[in-house]
């Protein structure tokens, strides 16, 4: 069985050998501290995007086109910047204030601050969008498209669409990108009409963007990228969610199915599951990560919706910092359960934080990798290996 049927066939809940032992990615504070405790520097830590021989680890394939920022991209520019903190201004138009203290590899040791967006009102989107409303061919498909469906023609590995610089469109995550949380959280109820607008806009432009790329190459899955919830909930409510977003989310899904993407999946942090329902009534087909800390459970979820739902994610990324004894109880709790039913491909739920050790991240490996090949024998083997 290829990696592209297992993937797939996994997530279907269809037949397959064994489930697919796979990993999202890892802070840069993570990779520095696995360098240091032995990991060879040359070793490719991206993980899902692109697998990893080292750790045994299988991922997906990529075709990069832009469908997030503005083209041409704003011109970033610093607007002040200290020992601890810059000030900048980015490709999109934003203004962030970025910790520098505590920053390894590219990975700062906290989230930006968002300072300033660039959509404010009716007047200023229009302006923004022109940004979105150039020629697609020329300025956000790669300059080598043949050579690119004839690689995708030919790979054994699940096939996706990915933004060049990671990341994947989704209608809260690139409003959220224009306006900002906050100004968002209020535009919803002071200028409905040109949140309509924008998100008129968004599909129309989504769709015209990947016709071409979903017409010339066969797209296994898609993940619509939101993080659009926290510990408490997400930052918009069903109510909300309904008369704004539902409808495009059907659009769009419905466009990418009748295409041939046969999976589609809603990245999203946090508790979003009030919203479940109505992703599920637009046609999505499953969810991750799967934030543990946030309250969401894969055993719950499983309980709940069945069949309905298939996930990635899952694992505590907490419990795996803790060593064996925590690992094994994680794995037994979160994933023994439920992985002999289909529909759940187990991964720590987001980025490997740094206080998971190397030797701690390959017993989880090792131990994860045994469940993952048992099948409908989960039960005994976990005794007969120590998952008692």
């Amino acid at each position: 069985m290829t990696p592209k049927q297992r993937f797939m066939n996994t997530l279907k809940f269809s037949e397959i050998d064994r489930v697919p032992c796979m990993e999202i990615c890892l802070w840069g504070q993570t990779r520095q501290r696995w360098i240091d405790e032995g990991m060879p520097e040359e070793v490719d830590t991206s993980f899902m995007h692109r697998g990893c021989d080292y750790f045994g680890l299988e991922g997906y394939e990529t075709v990069h086109i832009n469908a997030i920022g503005p083209v041409p991209p704003y011109e970033t520019q610093v607007l002040e910047e200290t020992d601890e903190y810059e000030l900048f201004t980015d490709g999109m138009g934003r203004t962030r204030r970025a910790l520098k203290t505590g920053t390894v590899r590219g990975t700062r040791m906290s989230m930006d601050t968002y300072i300033d967006f660039p959509v404010k009102d009716r007047q200023s989107f229009r302006e923004y969008s022109k940004g979105y409303a150039g020629r697609f061919d020329a300025d956000r498909y790669p300059d080598d498209w043949e050579q690119t469906k004839a690689e995708a023609a030919t790979t054994d590995l699940p096939l996706t669409l990915l933004n060049p610089l990671g990341g994947t469109f989704g209608y809260y995550s690139m409003l959220r990108n224009w306006i900002g949380t906050e100004n968002l959280s209020y535009l919803f109820y002071d200028d409905p009409a040109l949140i309509h607008e924008c998100l008129d806009f968004l599909t129309d432009f989504i769709l015209r963007l990947f016709r071409r790329a979903v017409q010339d190459i066969k797209f296994d899955f898609y993940y619509i990228h939101e993080d659009m919830a926290g510990k408490g909930g997400p930052l918009m409510g069903p109510a909300l969610f309904r008369q704004f977003i539902l409808p495009h989310y059907k659009r769009f899904v419905e466009f990418l199915k009748s295409n041939g993407v046969e999976i589609v999946l809603v990245d999203t942090d946090g508790d979003h599951r009030v919203l479940i329902p109505l992703f599920l009534e637009a046609g999505v087909d499953g969810f991750g990560p799967v934030e543990r800390a946030a309250g969401m459970d894969p055993i719950a979820i499983r309980r709940s919706y069945g069949k309905s739902v298939c996930m990635v994610g899952g694992v505590d990324k907490r419990e795996i910092a803790k060593g064996p004894e925590a690992i094994d109880a994680e794995l037994q709790r979160s994933v023994a359960p439920i992985i002999d039913q289909g529909g759940y491909i187990p991964t720590i739920d987001h980025s490997i934080p740094p206080d998971v050790s190397l030797e701690s991240f390959r017993y989880y490996l090792e131990t994860k990798r045994l469940l993952l090949s048992l099948g409908s024998d989960a039960n005994s083997a976990r005794v007969e290996h120590g998952f008692s």
